[in-house]
C-alpha cells in the first residue's frame, strides 16, 4: 500500500471487508449502510466529511466502498451489484463534466435527475474520494472542478464551496502525516494548493482545518495548535 494510502488504511480495510460480505450476501443498500455504521463505530472510523456531519453522512460514505471496489480492487459494475447503481451513474456524470462536451447538462441530468447543489457535490465526491484514498491522480480533480465552471457557471458558489472543503481537507492530511509542522508550512500548503486548483477565493480558514483534522483523522489538539491559528471549538 503507498504512502498516500497509509493514513486511510482503517478506512480502505473495512471498505474490502464490507464489500465482501455485501456481495457475497448480496446486500441492499440499506444494509450495507447499517452494517458500515457499526463497523465504522467499532474501529473508530469517521466518515469523510467536512465542517457538518448531515443527516445522510452515510449514504454518502457508500462512495468510498464504490471507489475502494471499482479503482482499487478493480472489480466491474456488474460485480458491485445494484446496491451502487447511484454511484455508476455519479462515476458516469463526472466523467461528462471532464469531457465537457455542448450537451453535458442534458446528458447528466438525465442520468441522476435535476442537478442542485448536493448532487453537484455528490459527483464531487466520487473522485475526490478516489483522490485521497491514492486511487488516481489529483489532476483528475482539479480538471474535474475546472470543468464543472464551464458546464455548471451558475453554480459557481457550490463548486468553491467544495473546493475550499477539499484544501482544508487536504491540508488537514497533510498535518495528520506530519508532512506540515508548523504555522508557516501550513500557510504555503493551503496557497500552493489553492493555486493549483485556480480559483479565488478558496482558502480554508484555519477552525476548518481544524475540525477535519481532529474528527476524520484524530490529530490530537496539541499537535494541532502548532500548526493552526484557531479559536475556541467545541
Amino acid at each position: 500500500m503507498g504512502s498516500k494510502t497509509l493514513i486511510h488504511r482503517k478506512r480502505i480495510e473495512a471498505a474490502i471487508e464490507l464489500l465482501g460480505d455485501a456481495i457475497e450476501q448480496n446486500w441492499n443498500r440499506e444494509k450495507i449502510k447499517e452494517e458500515m455504521k457499526k463497523l465504522y463505530e467499532k474501529e473508530e472510523i469517521s466518515p469523510l466529511r467536512g465542517l457538518a456531519l448531515p443527516p445522510d453522512i452515510l449514504d454518502k460514505e457508500l462512495t468510498t466502498l464504490y471507489v475502494v471496489g471499482k479503482f482499487g480492487m478493480g472489480l466491474t459494475d456488474e460485480e458491485l451489484g445494484g446496491a451502487f447503481d447511484f454511484e455508476k451513474k455519479l462515476e458516469e456524470a463526472a466523467r461528462i463534466i471532464m469531457e465537457a462536451p455542448p450537451d453535458a447538462r442534458d446528458r447528466i441530468r438525465e442520468l441522476i435527475g435535476p442537478v442542485d447543489s448536493n448532487a453537484l457535490a455528490r459527483i464531487f465526491r466520487i473522485y475526490f474520494t478516489a483522490t485521497v484514498l491514492g486511487f488516481v491522480d489529483e489532476n483528475d480533480f482539479i480538471k474535474l472542478i475546472r470543468n464543472a465552471l464551464k458546464v455548471f457557471p451558475d453554480m459557481e458558489k457550490t463548486i468553491r464551496k467544495y473546493a475550499r472543503f477539499y484544501v482544508a481537507f487536504r491540508t488537514a492530511e497533510a498535518i495528520a502525516k506530519g508532512e506540515i509542522k508548523n504555522k508557516i508550512e501550513k500557510e504555503a500548503f493551503k496557497q500552493s494548493l489553492a493555486l493549483r486548483l485556480g480559483l479565488e477565493k478558496i482558502i480554508p480558514d484555519d477552525n476548518y482545518v481544524y475540525i477535519i483534522a481532529r474528527e476524520v483523522f484524530k490529530v490530537p489538539d496539541n499537535v494541532l495548535r502548532k500548526t493552526l491559528k484557531v479559536k475556541e471549538v467545541a
